[in-house]
């Protein structure tokens, strides 16, 4: 059958750059399926190979179909097809082919030259098909994937109301080829390869290393050839283990030792071992290589978080990976950009709200040094159908991300509510998946988020519980965060207190607090935001014994259907604007006390331009010794570090016209200004 004169798409070059981000596909040969042709809708037969897709338009992967939940009232939510063409070149001959895909929102069902090789429900969480036997070396062959966002109560979420159920092909998909002898790259989509910590003091570490192996052939003699590396590129460790009459799938396990061990000690020494495993047999060879790293943690109810058997401040921030120019169809290059950005504020923590992320997001939270909470969606709510999906979600997110030294817990739920009984489906659940959890990874805690009391149906099942506290923004007052601490800290001693969002809307587009309408109305000011971390944050530093504290949110993101605070479809709660062009005020507020090596020095307000009154106060955050503020080149003053980083100037007079704003500081022996332009009116 000659494909190319029956269809309309797209030869896909065998390019081999940009996306294949994991590091076990890109020592393998590798093809990135980038361009495809697309439709929305039900489409009956898109997957034979005469299917005519002459109207069909062309995208490149990665890619959605639900920008109109972000730009609209209302979105699409249904399936959707989308097809390719690819050559699969002659260097895979005699080799085992796969097709991996990293995300499909949110249910997807793979078809290779007519044939359905899988179905995937979830869209979050990376799948592998093997496609050796419907595949076509040399040729063009027919790639189709049916994709659907429609609401299923047997998939988690069950529901939008807190963040969209996008669809597409939103992250990176490839073909690559193994030996026929191989580690294997089907289990659960991962690496194929397991390190775990037994035990490790300051002179030795102990790891086992699970192997995953899968042979098509009968192999009389094999080897596995296993070599660590330290982040200086010295090799500690290494082995040749012979083995003997293989066929199917095998799991070898090894224990090794590492001398002097080195700590991975969050963003103090992030330091990264490799290990590298090839799996030779006569003259194939298969290689994989994973990057771990080395730590110890614990929870104390009194005392806090410990990394390493220190006091460690999880100071941190929930985000959702999304931007409002691209939906969830990132690139590499904004990935990285949202990473910088976490990275220069000063985290020591991420929240991967609320579902799992793109891998190279847990790959640069590696190599930043920040400890993640990474989650399943079991979210807001529940049917009662949903319990397969959630624990096939949640073996996905561990068993795929199980080596990265940055996650430190599995996050179970996120405002789930039994409101009647500890009967109810959902606590059933959730004991199931926290067991479930354990049976996978024993060397990690789990966690949830609730908003609900002290004591729930749902609250302390997980290993670690955390609360959603929003404090005068839905309920109560900004101060009441202190009492609530105080109390719980009190009431429930044997409980560890962790705060897993707290957080209050900012429009960069609306600055009078006198107008402000919350927490569901059209305005909100963006420096009553600055107002309520100043005051939350006072309450945090001052409390230890929190294990966790994670802002809602690094960014603005969509919720389809909210109308609140100025822009419709958006949660304005972000430190950052949706389309990552504006760090709000309250960004350098937490830069300032968060991040010590580098300089801040930022004026609080400085979009409110046009003011009315004769005086004025200013705020500056900075973290400089000393700041002197200027005001239309005449020195007003200058301030010695005050506590939390605020500089507050009360009374400055404004010239009518224009006003020129400046401060200036000297921050390790360096000048620093910041300036900015007011009118008084």
């Amino acid at each position: 059958m000659n494909i190319r004169h029956l269809v309309t798409s797209i030869i896909l070059m065998s390019t081999m750059v940009l996306q294949a981000q994991l590091q076990f596909v890109k020592e393998r040969e590798h093809i990135n399926l980038t361009d495809w042709v697309f439709n929305k809708g039900i489409v009956y037969n898109a997957q034979k190979a005469d299917f005519n897709t002459s109207a069909w338009g062309k995208v490149k992967v990665p890619h959605t179909y639900s920008m109109d939940a972000i730009e609209e009232v209302g979105y699409f939510r249904g399936q959707a097809c989308y097809r390719t063409i690819v050559h699969v070149p002659e260097s895979m001959k005699d080799e085992r082919v796969f097709i991996r895909f990293e995300g499909v929102g949110q249910e997807a069902q793979v078809f290779v030259n007519e044939k359905e090789v899988g179905n995937h429900m979830g869209g979050y969480s990376a799948f592998c098909y093997e496609i050796t036997d419907v595949i076509k070396i040399n040729e063009e062959n027919l790639i189709v994937v049916k994709v659907s966002n429609a609401p299923n109560f047997k998939r988690i979420p069950v529901d939008d109301a807190l963040f969209n159920h996008y669809g597409g092909i939103y992250r990176p998909v490839q073909i690559f080829s193994t030996p026929k002898s191989n580690i294997s790259p089907t289990f659960h989509a991962s690496s194929g390869v397991f390190v775990e910590l037994k035990e490790i003091n300051k002179d030795v570490a102990k790891i086992k290393v699970r192997t995953h192996i899968s042979s098509t052939v009968d192999v009389k003699t094999a080897q596995l050839m296993y070599k660590i590396i330290d982040a200086n590129k010295n090799t500690v460790a290494e082995l040749v283990k012979p083995l003997n009459d293989l066929n199917g799938n095998l799991i070898i396990t090894e224990t090794f030792e590492i001398n002097n061990p080195v700590l991975w000690n969050g963003r103090k020494n992030p330091h990264l071992y490799s290990i590298e495993i090839l799996f030779s047999v006569g003259d194939t060879t298969d290689k994989v290589v994973q990057k771990f790293g080395l730590k110890t943690y614990e929870v104390d109810a009194a005392k806090g978080f410990f990394l390493n058997k220190e006091p460690y401040r999880l100071n941190g921030v929930c985000m959702h990976q999304e931007w409002k120019q691209s939906g969830p169809a990132l690139l590499l290059e904004q990935h990285q950009k949202d990473m910088d950005m976490v990275d220069e504020i000063g985290a020591t923590s991420l929240r991967l709200s609320h579902y799992q992320h793109s891998s190279i997001t847990y790959q640069l939270a590696d190599e930043i040094g920040l400890l993640v909470w990474a989650e399943i969606p079991f979210v807001h709510d529940y049917s009662g159908r949903e319990g397969a999906n959630a624990k096939q979600q949640l073996t996905e997110l561990i068993i795929q991300n199980y080596n990265h030294p940055s996650i430190f817990v599995w996050g179970l739920w996120n405002e789930v509510r039994a409101y009647d009984s500890t009967d109810e489906p959902c606590v059933t659940l959730t004991k199931e998946l926290n067991k479930l959890a354990h049976e996978l990874d024993a060397t990690r805690l789990t966690t949830s988020a609730s908003d609900r009391g002290m004591e729930s149906n749902m609250g302390n099942i997980s290993d670690l519980q955390a609360w959603n506290k929003y404090y005068g923004w839905y309920y109560g007052e900004y101060q009441d965060m202190g009492t609530w601490l105080d109390d719980a800290r009190k009431d429930y001693p044997h409980i560890a207190l962790g705060i897993s969002e707290y957080g209050i809307g900012g429009n960069i587009y609306q600055q009078d607090v006198t107008k402000l309408e919350k927490p569901s109305g059209n305005y909100f000011p963006e420096p009553e935001q600055n107002t309520y971390h100043e005051i939350s944050w006072k309450i945090i530093q001052d409390r230890p014994f929190i294990w966790s504290t994670f802002i809602w949110n690094m960014f603005d993101f969509s919720v389809a259907g909210w109308n609140r605070g100025g822009i419709p479809n958006m949660n304005h709660k972000g430190l950052v604007t949706f389309d990552r062009e504006v760090k709000k005020d309250v960004f350098y507020f937490y830069k300032a006390q968060w991040n010590q090596n580098e300089p801040t020095l930022y004026i609080t307000s400085r979009r409110h331009v046009n003011r009315t009154y004769k005086l004025t106060p200013i705020k500056v955050y900075s973290n400089c010794e000393e700041v002197t503020l200027t005001v239309n080149g005449k020195k007003v003053s200058k301030i010695q570090k005050p506590e939390y980083h605020i500089f507050s100037w009360e009374d400055i007079e404004l010239q009518p016209g224009k006003n020129t704003i400046m401060v200036s500081g000297q921050w390790r022996g360096k000048k620093q200004s910041d300036t900015c332009e007011w009118i008084f009116e």
